[in-house]
């Protein structure tokens, strides 16, 4: 999926206000990963598990906290902050 593909999807799903960054942003966040946090154990939507949610955020954190090219973070989330300078594969 290109990212232009996953801005429309977006848009489409949540209306103009979301772009993919945004979206990262708001996935290593607080209120998403407390969202998160009170689903059960065993929910699934559409093929989503929480776990693979739990995933998500992860991924997240970690583009937010690398992805700038001059190695500014793209958001101050807690969780961003402990993927800061990491290597991809250090898990």
């Amino acid at each position: 999926m290109s990212e232009e593909d996953a801005g429309r999807v977006l848009r489409e799903a949540t209306g103009t206000q979301w772009s993919l960054l945004t979206c990262m942003q708001y996935l290593s966040g607080k209120e998403a990963l407390a969202a998160i946090g009170r689903l059960s154990a065993d929910w699934s939507e559409d093929g989503m598990t929480r776990e693979s949610l739990e995933s998500a955020t992860k991924v997240a954190a970690f583009a937010v906290a690398n992805a700038h090219p001059k190695g500014t973070p793209l958001c101050a989330s807690n969780l961003a902050k402990q993927y800061r300078g990491r290597d991809a594969l250090d898990g």
